[in-house]
């Protein structure tokens, strides 16, 4: 550990967000601090290894450490976007933090180390009162500087909803019709890394308490709709408020207020339109330098069901069979049908 810069950062915490926890390790017990432009925070999709540059500066210092120097800061309510992934939860974040008074922040790291250490179950590296005390931690400085904080985690963090977050935390879950989400899933260009970079802790999750296949004989479309359950499962089972983002495309005012008011997001009627009007509706959430409507959307959901309908109807298929297995699996695709 370079000292004299961990002692810089350590005393930075209170006065400059933008000294911030970029990674922890539950391994080690340590955060990752990095100095990284404010603005650069508040804009990006993926606060992950994509915002860093060769000048970003950086330093792992104990985590108990960071807890001291930040014990002083005031804390801030701090809530939660979950989601399925490729569901428009980004363009849910964005919206949000231009109609509301929080501010907005996309798929912090530390939340994916937390989600794969809660994955491991007996396994795990921290015990769930660690994990709260960390994730509390987190929380005070992801918020510093405001008077609110909208985290949007990535699609693999839903389980930690009911595993940490305390009683009364605000957070919502936006998701899609399994069809549909299937659809979007495989047209992506990395569609088939992507499902199976998180696959077998998708798996493990539900496995845990829905018994499934072993994870080698599922086909893309299977791993599609292990997706889709696994992050829905574990939204029902945390009761979380759940959002169609079809709804957000039909009644986009309606639905965005709902949205903030569950999550306890001042946004004032005036500000949703304004944000609805504006260009963040016309942009793709994920790199805005793109143009992406719904109707763009559309072409790409129809174009997958006819380049990929028989991997969507396996994974399809897959869930019917789970679902008339374990009511549990059934419930979850209730909701949805």
């Amino acid at each position: 550990m370079n000292t004299n810069l961990a002692n810089q950062f350590l005393s930075a915490l209170g006065g400059d967000p933008g000294v911030f926890p970029h990674q922890y390790a539950p391994a080690m017990d340590q955060i990752l601090l990095a100095r990284l432009p404010v603005a650069t925070l508040r804009e990006a999709s993926f606060l992950d290894e994509r915002i860093l540059t060769r000048e970003t500066q950086g330093v792992w210092i104990p985590a108990q450490q960071v807890a001291a120097a930040a014990a002083a800061l005031p804390s801030a309510p701090v809530s939660y976007i979950f989601h399925s992934g490729h569901c428009g939860s980004t363009l849910v974040s964005r919206l949000l933090g231009a109609a509301g008074d929080a501010i907005a922040l996309r798929e912090p790291l530390p939340l994916r180390a937390l989600a794969f250490d809660r994955a491991e179950g007996g396994g795990a590296m921290l015990t769930p009162e660690k994990a709260r005390e960390r994730l509390s931690l987190l929380e005070r400085l992801w918020a510093r500087g405001a008077s609110a904080a909208v985290v949007k985690a990535t699609s693999i963090c839903t389980g930690l909803a009911a595993d940490l977050l305390p009683a009364g935390a605000k957070a919502v879950y936006v998701s899609q019709r399994a069809d549909i989400h299937l659809a979007v899933l495989l047209a992506g260009r990395n569609a088939v890394n992507d499902l199976r970079a998180f696959a077998q802790m998708r798996w493990r999750r539900l496995n845990a308490h829905i018994p499934l296949p072993p994870l080698a004989q599922f086909s893309n479309g299977e791993l599609a709709a292990l997706c889709w359950l696994a992050e829905t499962d574990a939204a029902a089972r945390a009761r979380l408020p759940v959002f169609d983002f079809d709804a957000l495309l039909t009644a986009p005012a309606e639905t965005l207020g709902a949205i903030a008011t569950a999550l306890g997001v001042a946004a004032p009627e005036d500000k949703i339109a304004a944000a609805i009007a504006g260009p963040i509706m016309k942009r793709y959430s994920k790199s805005p330098d793109h143009e992406y409507d719904a109707a763009l959307r559309a072409r790409i959901i129809a174009d997958a069901r006819r380049d990929h309908g028989a991997e969507i109807q396996k994974g399809l298929d897959w869930l019917d069979r789970l679902g008339a297995a374990s009511p549990s699996a059934k419930a979850v695709l209730d909701r949805w049908t």
